[in-house]
């Protein structure tokens, strides 16, 4: 499609000119034990409890898996979902418990981030005193007449049980264990611009351990990052509030298994794609029990299946939000729906009088919105499991030129090039309810609401407008310098990115916050025309996007360019969309009439 306000060109649409998320190194080839339950000693360990006053369920192995580890995953699923009384049933019954009091209080400290806390349970503590007199006997707090304080010891690895530290597997790599500590806490004095602090830290606490100096120089570049955010993405580190203390309680639990040596997050292997898999807090069962491993075989490399439905340019396609379906809007002016089960067609919607160049699922994908071009200059609204046009809004004097959903799919919001009603949102009914254009003239390009529905950016010309959905109010206003055009917008899982297309060769992605450059990608050709990018992969770990060579182009969300794919010959690669929950598919539409697969 063709970047340009002047609606006499039909020719082309006129509508709108260090690891997995967490830098503490959890090794994204195996996802297996973590402070969870999963043990190599039946006594108290760093994962695993006995209660040895309880009858054992027989050692048989449930279809082919540890039958402990399973009651222990079960326990703590019950627990998380708050059926205490089930986990503690089941506790009672199989003589399993989650964990110990000792582990308990090691998962306490690391997610409070109680570091010393944390070092002396894991790896014991020895005691020492002012003047005051302080010994740790049974019972004893630490606690005497003058200060008194508890350090980590390695002499004390060797002891066992509570007052040695946690019963470690043998062999388990502990230097490793205790710098990954330490090196949250780097990051974290770091995101608090403590820097003093910090480098206090790696000059006291990392250095000495003696880990690999290629990790502590990637460490110490870090002290350069002039902002918590930047300091997130260059470490692709989700901060104390995000998931990254939980990752470590896992990356420990790694180095307790002599089986699985984790590689360095910061040194990813030679002739890898190092393809990252976040991980929630909740393990699966697969994941526990089964390394996993990312080939560079697994990645969507090949064009698999061709979709031929169009007979004119392809200009957008997006899935559902399930994956179950796939939206594809041509300039022939039809929008067809697939079953991404069978890639057959449920429906194909041709009311439109013109080119559709955008569609938008709404959350329950119940919905879909289509917009036209000039000489229709309108938005429909269509129910996807009858394919039946249910509202159509045709006030508009220029194109429409994107939408969007509010969260509950109770009402969306249409942008276009219409100065009168640039940004509104619309009831079920078609009514509008608020028109944001109306105290300023600007032309939108394309706009998103973040997951959250807290904030919605608008993509202007050459800015970009971010509000609060809620109450209305501008909370940002950015001028993209050396921009010439902005032509699409794409917003993060979590709601603190956004990636931009440039009409000067460049993406870039941006915070949603501050409207901060944190990297640029490049290599892809757009001058011309409305090129599209999106997030992608697994954990979105990567940038996709379309190109006035008729290739796609994948990229590390770091800027590293993974490959450049011949996809659409002749012609541009118009758009991408990355399946939401298959990260091994994607999908491209072109100027060749064909989507590929």
């Amino acid at each position: 499609m063709r970047l340009t306000t002047d609606s006499s060109n039909p020719s082309r649409s006129p509508s709108q000119t260090f690891s997995n998320g967490s830098s503490n190194g959890v090794s994204p080839a195996r996802r297996k034990a973590a402070a969870n339950g999963s043990s190599h000693s039946k006594t108290e360990s760093n994962g695993s409890y006995a209660n040895g006053n309880a009858v054992r369920a027989p050692q048989r192995p449930w279809f082919g898996h540890d039958r402990e580890e399973v009651t222990r995953i079960l326990i703590q699923s019950l627990t998380e979902l708050g059926y205490h009384g089930a986990a503690g049933a089941l506790c009672q019954e199989s003589g399993y418990e989650l964990e110990g009091p000792t582990v308990a209080a090691f998962r306490s400290a690391v997610l409070l981030g109680d570091w010393a806390e944390a070092e002396a349970l894991l790896f014991g503590v020895e005691s020492y005193d002012d003047g005051g007199g302080v010994g740790l006997g049974d019972g004893d707090t630490g606690i005497g007449n003058g200060k008194a304080a508890m350090r980590p010891s390695k002499s004390s690895w060797q002891l066992q049980g509570p007052a040695g530290g946690l019963t470690l597997a043998e062999g388990a790599n502990k230097s490793e264990m205790m710098f990954w500590m330490r090196q949250q806490k780097y990051l974290e004095l770091l995101e608090q611009r403590d820097l003093g602090a910090a480098l206090m830290v790696l000059r006291q606490e990392l250095t000495p351990l003696h880990q690999d100096t290629g990790r502590l120089h990637a460490l110490s570049s870090l002290m350069m990052c002039q902002s918590a955010e930047d300091l997130k993405y260059q470490a692709q580190w989700d901060g104390a509030a995000g998931e990254s203390r939980s990752y470590l309680l896992i990356n420990i639990a790694e180095r307790d298994d002599t089986r699985a040596p984790a590689r360095s997050a910061l040194e990813p292997g030679e002739g890898e794609l190092d393809i990252e898999l976040p991980l929630p807090q909740h393990l699966s069962i697969a994941l526990l029990y089964v390394d996993h491993s990312c080939d560079r075989e697994d990645f969507p490399l090949k064009t698999v299946l061709e979709l031929r439905n169009h007979h004119d340019e392809v200009w957008f396609l997006r899935f559902s939000h399930d994956g179950s379906m796939l939206a594809t809007a041509s300039k022939d002016c039809t929008v067809v729906i697939y079953d991404t089960t069978t890639f057959k067609p449920l429906h194909i919607l041709a009311d439109h009088d013109a080119g559709v160049c955008y569609v938008a699922w709404s959350p329950d994908d119940t919905k879909l919105i289509s917009c036209a071009q000039a000489q229709d200059n309108c938005a429909r609204v269509w129910d996807t499991k009858t394919g039946k046009c249910i509202i159509t809004l045709n006030h508009f004097t220029y194109p429409v030129t994107c939408a969007a959903w509010s969260p509950n799919s109770d009402a969306f919001i249409l942008g276009s090039q219409d100065t009168g009603a640039a940004l509104c949102i619309h009831d079920l009914n078609g009514t509008q309810l608020y028109a944001f254009s109306a105290s300023e003239t600007f032309r939108v390009h394309d706009i998103a609401i973040s997951p959250d529905g807290t904030r919605l950016i608008a993509l202007l010309e050459t800015r970009i407008v971010v509000y609060d959905y809620q109450t209305r109010e501008k909370l940002g206003d950015w001028e993209m310098e050396n921009a010439k055009t902005l032509t699409s917008l794409c917003v993060s899982g979590d709601g603190r990115r956004m990636l931009v297309s440039t009409n000067e060769n460049c993406i870039r992605l941006l915070s949603v916050e501050t409207g901060e450059c944190l990297q640029t990608f490049e290599g892809q050709r757009q001058s011309e025309f409305i090129i599209r990018s999106s997030f992608g992969g697994a954990g979105e770990g990567f940038v996709v996007s379309g190109s006035e060579d008729s290739r796609v182009y994948i990229w590390r969300t770091n800027g590293h360019l993974v490959e450049a794919l011949d996809a659409h010959r002749p012609g541009c690669v118009n758009a991408v969309a990355w399946h939401p929950t298959n990260p091994s598919m994607f999908a491209s539409a072109g100027d060749d009439c064909r989507i590929r697969m």
